[in-house]
C-alpha cells in the first residue's frame, strides 16, 4: 500500500545537519509516510550519514545539479498521496505532518498547504528563535507576486497539483528560487492555504540560500526571473490578479533600494529607485520612493 505522504529532502553537503532534520521525521506522531533523501553530489559525509538510516529512508544519489532537479528525482521515484517538503538543515514540529493532513482533509478543495516557521540560530548546541517567518493571511497567486512568503519546509502539496503543473524548474537562472515560482505555478490553477502557527524550524546558517545576509541585488534579480518566468507561462497573469507590471516591478526595485538604504549605502539605494522609475511613473511610485526614502519600515 502506498504512503499517505511522500517526504521530499534534497542534501548537499549537509553532513552536519542532515540527521537532525532526518530525525525530526520519525519523530513525528502522523507514521503514514515514505522519507526519500537524495544526495545531490556532495562532496563531505553526507551520503554516509543518510546511508545509516536505511532501511528508514530511501536514498538516490546524482551528479551536483541543484535542489530542484534533486526534489524532481524524489518526487518521480515517490508515491504518497502529499507530497511534503523539507530543506535538509530544517527541522519539524512533531505534529506537522499530522495537522497538515488532517488540514487536507477538511478542506478537500486546497492543493498547497504550508504553515509559519521559526527561523533560529545554533549556538553552543542551543537553538535560539529570531523571528517568524510566513503570510498566511491571504494565500494567493496576487499576493505571491508582491514576494515568496511561503516557506518552503513547511509546504505540503497534493500529488494532483504534480500531475497538474508538472516538475520543478531546473534552470540554473532560478536556483535559490526554483520553489518561489513553482508555488506561483501551482498557486495559478489551485487554491492555497496557510496555518496561522510554526511547524517547523528554519535554520540561519553561513552559506544557506536564504540566510540573514542574501545580497540584495542577487535577490532583486532572482525574484524578477521567477515572476518572469510565472508571465511566460500565463501571460494573461497581470490582467488575471489584476496587478500593474510597472508598478510591481518598481515596488521591486524600491523595497531593494530601502534595504541598501538600511545597511547605509545610500547611493545603491539612489540608483535603485532611479531604476524604479524607469518601470514606471505612476504618481504611487514617487510616493512609494518618498516613503521608502523617510520611513524607518517600508515593505
Amino acid at each position: 500500500m502506498n504512503p499517505e505522504v511522500s517526504v521530499i529532502i534534497p542534501a548537499y553537503n549537509a553532513e552536519k545537519f542532515v540527521a537532525e532534520t532526518i530525525s525530526s521525521v520519525l519523530a513525528q506522531s502522523y507514521a503514514d509516510y515514505e522519507i526519500i533523501v537524495v544526495d545531490d553530489g556532495s562532496t563531505d559525509g553526507t551520503l554516509a550519514v543518510l546511508k545509516s538510516f536505511e532501511p528508514k529512508i530511501k536514498v538516490f544519489t546524482k551528479p551536483n545539479g541543484g535542489p530542484a532537479s534533486a526534489r524532481n528525482l524524489a518526487i518521480r521515484n515517490s508515491s504518497g498521496r502529499f507530497i511534503a517538503f523539507l530543506d535538509c538543515d530544517d527541522l519539524w514540529v512533531e505534529n506537522k505532518l499530522e495537522q497538515q493532513v488532517a488540514f487536507f482533509k477538511s478542506h478537500p478543495e486546497m492543493g498547497l498547504v504550508f504553515s509559519q516557521a521559526q527561523m533560529f540560530i545554533e549556538t553552543g548546541g542551543e537553538k535560539i528563535i529570531r523571528s517568524t517567518i510566513g503570510y498566511t493571511a491571504d494565500p494567493t497567486l496576487r499576493q505571491l507576486l508582491f514576494g515568496d512568503y511561503i516557506p518552503n519546509s513547511t509546504v505540503m502539496i497534493r500529488r494532483e497539483c504534480v500531475d497538474s503543473a508538472g516538475l520543478l524548474n531546473e534552470s540554473m537562472d532560478l536556483i535559490a528560487v526554483e520553489d518561489y515560482e513553482y508555488w506561483m505555478r501551482i498557486a495559478h490553477s489551485f487554491k492555497m492555504a496557510g496555518i496561522a502557527k510554526p511547524l517547523a524550524l528554519y535554520r540561519i546558517r553561513e552559506g544557506n540560500l536564504m540566510g540573514e545576509g542574501r545580497d540584495i541585488d542577487k535577490g532583486l534579480r532572482l525574484s524578477i526571473a521567477a515572476i518572469s518566468e510565472t508571465e511566460r507561462l500565463f501571460p494573461q497573469i497581470w490582467q488575471e490578479c489584476k496587478v500593474d507590471r510597472g508598478e510591481l516591478f518598481a515596488r521591486l526595485h524600491i523595497r531593494a533600494g530601502f534595504a541598501w538604504k538600511k545597511r547605509g549605502k545610500l547611493l545603491e539605494a539612489c540608483r535603485k529607485y532611479l531604476a524604479a522609475l524607469s518601470c514606471s511613473m505612476h504618481p504611487r511610485v514617487f510616493r512609494w520612493i518618498v516613503a521608502a526614502t523617510i520611513l524607518r519600515h517600508w515593505s
